[in-house]
């Protein structure tokens, strides 16, 4: 019988933890961080805006680049911290030259088709 009980509170243990316990445990976890952390970890520091790299596959794409690059540049993000990196595999209509026309953007290409995998890994 006692091994029955303690099998019984061991189960109840785990569905209480599963569905409650796990947010209060994780609630406390938070609130000792915020008393005992660094205050200058960039806790709500709203003015830090990462380096961000904008990533686009592209495989004659050469009638689009144009807007892409307009669109991508009109984001609200500050310019300097804002990378557009284009990877091209197999393009043949001139998709890589017409992107190499537009300043601060960078190209990859290579004449062999690799796919759309093959590239962003490649990227």
């Amino acid at each position: 019988m006692t091994a029955l009980k303690i099998t019984f509170w061991i189960l109840l243990f785990i569905v209480f933890y599963a569905y409650i316990g796990y947010g209060i445990l994780l609630f406390v976890l938070v609130r000792l961080k915020r008393m005992f952390g660094r205050k200058d970890a960039g806790n709500g520091n709203q003015e830090y805006e990462p380096d961000v790299t904008l990533f686009i596959a592209a495989y004659n794409e050469k009638d689009f680049v144009a807007e892409k690059i307009k669109n991508s540049r009109e984001l609200e993000y500050p310019a300097g911290k804002l990378h557009i990196v284009w990877v091209t595999d197999g393009s043949d209509d001139g998709t890589p030259d017409e992107i190499k026309k537009f300043e601060g953007v960078t190209v990859h290409h290579l004449p062999q088709r690799n796919g759309k995998i093959g590239a962003m890994n490649r990227g």
